[in-house]
């Protein structure tokens, strides 16, 4: 956020500024002016609306929202310079409602000043064609005026436009690191829990099963004693690779913390979940992990539990993870490399009354 606004609304004044008195210089110049009293107050009143705007607006609202803001008054400023001024009915009105259009579908300074040049030079170019064939001369001072106008605004606009794209990226950054896990870029358990509770809604609004599976690496622990925190990153990063590639297009697999994933699989009753398991157990267990020069050959264990609106009455996410976490207990308790399913009850599954045992 403070690079983008760093280096996109400190030139804003500078090119806001040349707005004004390419405005001014089109007042003063303009054939159908008002009387100099009548032009002068607009001068002054654009002036020190533009003063305001640009230095006491950003004691009042957000950084972010005074390009907006500058758009928004100067889209309302320029047409009525052009009107007090005459010109209005002419082109260069339609060529600056197509700049901010121009401008604004570029998205990028670099391109708009580009967009600006051929403006300029087609506007220039306009002209001259008018007086060769016709011989309709256009005004030096008018066409002095026109030319920095139509540069001025092109660029103004452009760099507005890129700013509302670097900001609107900045945002959509912020939101994807919130919700994913730095290490292996999948879903955090924020992202898990929510997703979650919305799985877990929509299956009892339309009556359809759900399951969800909670995963670690077997003797994870040893990983990183034996070889390193590197390796058991490389480990991770591989699992989650693997785990995603088993995935429908609607699941949702992420990571916990830790070695612990969570897969969640909407509309999938327990032989279908039990299936499912069972592959990803068999895809890890015959995936080389690390490197060449150190490869691994690593085991999951995996915990499953489903929801079936007809058995279970009003179940919270905290209560899936519970049992599929129970369940993973379990699986690691009958010896690892192996799925385990527990099911979902309104009352403790008596197969979870067991202490659990410590996961390595």
């Amino acid at each position: 956020m403070a690079e983008a606004l760093e280096k996109f609304v400190k030139p804003i004044p500078i090119m806001q500024w040349l707005v004004v008195v390419v405005l001014s210089a089109h007042v003063v110049t303009a054939e159908s002016a008002l009387e100099a009293s009548d032009a002068l107050f607009l001068i002054l009143g654009l002036l020190g609306t533009n003063a305001i705007l640009l230095y006491g607006l950003p004691k009042l609202i957000a950084p972010s929202s005074i390009p907006a803001t500058l758009v928004i008054v100067d889209t309302i400023l320029v047409p009525g310079m052009l009107y007090v001024t005459g010109t209005s009915g002419t082109d260069i009105f339609v060529v600056y409602f197509g700049i901010i259009m121009i401008a604004g579908a570029a998205g990028n300074l670099k391109r708009a000043l580009i967009l600006a040049s051929i403006t300029c030079t087609a506007y220039f170019g306009y002209s001259l064609f008018l007086y060769t064939t016709q011989h309709k001369a256009m005004a030096i001072g008018t066409l002095l005026i026109r030319l920095p106008f139509l540069l001025v605004m092109t660029l103004f606009y452009g760099a507005l436009a890129e700013f509302a794209q670097h900001e609107r990226a900045h945002r959509e950054r912020l939101v994807h690191d919130a919700m994913h896990d730095e290490l292996t870029g999948m879903p955090n358990r924020r992202h898990l829990l929510g997703t979650l509770s919305r799985a877990l809604e929509e299956a009892k609004r339309f009556d359809c099963p759900l399951s969800c599976a909670v995963i670690d690496v077997d003797h994870f622990k040893y990983i990183n004693d034996t070889y390193g925190h590197d390796m058991g990153d490389r480990v991770l990063k591989d699992y989650a690779s693997i785990l995603t590639v088993q995935s429908r297009g609607y699941d949702l697999a992420g990571r916990m913390g830790g070695d612990e994933f969570i897969w969640i699989l909407p509309r999938v009753e327990k032989d279908g979940a039990l299936a499912a398991a069972e592959r990803l157990r068999e895809a890890v267990e015959q995936f080389q992990f690390g490197h060449e020069s150190r490869a691994l050959k690593l085991t999951t264990s995996i915990g499953l539990t489903t929801y079936v609106p007809d058995k279970v009455s009003n179940p919270t996410p905290a209560q899936i993870l519970k049992v599929a976490d129970l369940a993973l207990y379990t699986a690691k308790r009958e010896g690892r490399n192996r799925v385990a399913h527990l099911p979902l009850l309104d009352s403790k599954s008596p197969s979870a009354e067991s202490v659990p045992a410590q996961r390595t």
